[in-house]
């Protein structure tokens, strides 16, 4: 269901793969209010289908400690060298290893998840922009909307007017 919400386009221009999501749009007659807004996934694909560890990647428990620290404290600053003592590793082997395991690097994923975190809560609550800008970890509604628009493809407002179910 997910994968129909949502196409995933990688450009490569020669260094580290940009990955960027586009939200495939439906008439809003033919969708169900919430139930098929896309939200950014949850983890990479690379992620999702793998359930050893890769070569030279985070171990099972290094991952699922890693994301739970982030999914707990997405509303503070997540610097990489907090990461990798929650992994147990240095901050360069981290990185290297969270990339591999994940698909990118651990910044990216934090704001992924930050952005993910906003889409829930605009879709869910009454609180302003600027209200779940800081509640994700955000420095104000311009950064969100920033951010928000580089990932998603459209204004913060926008897609809540969109995807947001209309009062009866």
């Amino acid at each position: 269901m997910l994968h129909d919400a949502l196409s995933t386009t990688t450009t490569n221009t020669g260094q580290v793969p940009d990955h960027t999501y586009t939200a495939i749009s439906s008439p809003p007659s033919s969708r169900s209010p919430c139930t098929n807004a896309p939200l950014l996934p949850g983890t990479p694909h690379a992620a999702q289908e793998q359930e050893v560890s890769a070569r030279g990647g985070l171990a099972g428990w290094q991952l699922r400690k890693v994301i739970r620290h982030i999914d707990e404290n997405l509303g503070h600053a997540l610097p990489c060298y907090d990461l990798a003592t929650v992994a147990r590793l240095s901050t360069g082997h981290f990185c290297r290893a969270f990339k591999t395991s994940v698909g990118e690097p651990p910044h990216a994923y934090v704001i992924r998840q930050r952005i993910r975190r906003a889409q829930s809560l605009m879709l869910h609550t009454e609180d302003t922009l600027s209200e779940i800008a800081c509640t994700c970890g955000l420095t104000d509604q311009a950064h969100l909307t920033r951010l928000f628009r580089r990932i998603v493809g459209s204004t913060p407002k926008a897609w809540r007017t969109r995807w947001r179910p209309r009062a009866a």
